[in-house]
């Protein structure tokens, strides 16, 4: 496969939201305000669910190129990016519910699910609570899917005792360390500033990681659902992903190895855009 390889301009443009991209929102069943970025038409939705403490604009790169010939949804879940900060418990039916509400308020009905690192989660969540209704596909991103031998952990679970300075330098620590390649800084500063908005209240923050259940719980999901499935990830996920394409006669992987951090859709944008829209088109 030939690849176009960014110039640092073109990737930086490519990072830049497109002016045909709107923010809009909608009010939760329990009255939060949640963000989203919508744009694109078309038959299939594709809907992207951002990891822990992350802003819709994560997936700028991909808002900008799919929705060329995709009706595109990247969400903000509640206390991210410019959502509604939600100050009770961050509980797992609760996310996984605004998930189901953001598909209701943007009627949408043929969808792929695409969720990186705790999205990967938080969609599988969804399925298992809602099932696989109007899904075509589900992309998951560098996250466990709860097979093999779990992985070592690269995020501390925080103890919730940290103080507001201490849990902006972790943060910031934290958001330089997901990229491999140097973002704009406008860009990183979005990401940063949206990571950093529960800084008044670290437990909160950390407590949205934590999930009721064992990690089989999502494996078993996945296997529920005879949905084609792309797992792409970097090379800490392998054996889980060999394990995957043994037992799921519709699942593929991508390993990115080079220069691809665990923002691996920010690192290696154009590769990883080429790559989804040749799943999409075999999972039509």
């Amino acid at each position: 496969m030939l690849l176009v390889i960014y110039s640092k301009t073109t990737y930086a443009q490519s990072l830049t939201l497109a002016a045909h991209i709107q923010q809009k929102s909608f009010t939760t069943s329990d009255n939060i305000k949640l963000q989203y970025l919508i744009g694109g038409t078309g038959d299939k939705t594709l809907i992207f669910i951002p990891g822990w403490l992350m802003p819709a604009e994560i997936f700028n790169a991909q808002l900008n190129y799919f929705s060329q010939n995709y009706r595109v949804i990247s969400f903000s879940p509640r206390s991210q990016g410019k959502s509604q900060i939600y100050l009770g418990a961050h509980l797992a039916e609760l996310r996984a519910r605004d998930i189901k509400e953001l598909l209701e308020s943007t009627q949408t009905k043929n969808f792929t699910l695409i969720g990186w690192s705790l999205g990967v989660m938080e969609a599988l969540d969804y399925v298992n609570r809602y099932g696989d209704q109007g899904l075509v596909s589900l992309v998951l991103i560098d996250n466990s899917i709860g097979e093999g031998s779990p992985p070592k952990s690269t995020i501390s679970s925080g103890t919730g005792k940290m103080t507001t300075e201490k849990f902006t330098q972790y943060i910031k620590g934290f958001v330089q360390a997901i990229f491999k390649s140097t973002p704009p800084p406008d860009f990183v500063k979005t990401v940063e500033n949206s990571a950093l908005r529960l800084s008044n209240n670290p437990e909160n923050a950390f407590a949205i990681l934590r999930k009721p259940y064992a990690r089989e719980y999502y494996r078993d999901t996945i296997y529920k659902t005879q949905v084609p499935i792309w797992y792409a990830i970097t090379p800490r996920y392998s054996e889980q992903a060999l394990l995957l394409s043994e037992k799921h006669s519709q699942s593929e992987f991508k390993i990115y190895n080079k220069n691809a951090g665990h923002a691996l859709f920010v690192d290696q944008a154009e590769e990883f855009n080429v790559d989804l829209e040749s799943f999409l088109r075999k999972s039509n």
